[in-house]
């Protein structure tokens, strides 16, 4: 079975509502889902850049937990945390 990625890039319009969101909802929620191998946020605190890179046993767990961050996502565009989102799905080739 391959492993499947999904990466997120985001402007953050607040770093450190976006920080304070990712720990407090985000975080908790992806622990509980499904095939979630690894997971990653990352920030550049002066340009507001960012990204989420959540690794999955498969791309069905992926999918299936696809609709839920894009929730996430929403609720954090409206809080004001994230400006704007893009979304990548990809297969992963080589880990280490």
């Amino acid at each position: 079975m391959t492993m499947h990625a999904r990466v997120m890039r985001v402007e953050l319009g607040d770093v450190d509502r976006g920080t304070s969101f990712v720990g407090d909802q985000i975080v908790p929620s992806v622990r509980q889902q499904p095939g979630i191998v690894a997971a990653y946020w990352l920030a550049d605190r002066d340009s507001g850049d960012g990204l989420a890179v959540t690794i999955w046993e498969s791309e069905a767990a992926m999918l299936a937990a696809d609709e839920a961050s894009r929730e996430a996502s929403r609720r954090e565009e409206k809080d004001g945390a994230v400006e704007s989102a893009e979304l990548d799905l990809y297969e992963v080739i080589a880990h280490l």
